[in-house]
């Protein structure tokens, strides 16, 4: 991409395209993570953001 500063219609659809790429591999990842339970059986699991896993170091 050149230095050049984009125009605003650039960088809309510039932004545009990001979002749907992004849109995209959020179904992918879901679609995985339905096979992965409905076929496997496994749970996937997301963990709260900024909690501990409650699991505590041995110290020695």
């Amino acid at each position: 991409m050149p230095n050049t500063p984009l125009t605003l219609e650039q960088r809309i659809k510039e932004l545009e395209h990001q979002l749907a790429n992004s849109q995209q591999k959020a179904e992918f990842f879901e679609s995985v993570v339905d096979v992965l339970e409905r076929d496997y059986g496994v749970s996937i699991i997301e963990k709260p953001r900024g909690k501990s896993s409650g699991k505590s170091k041995k110290r020695g």
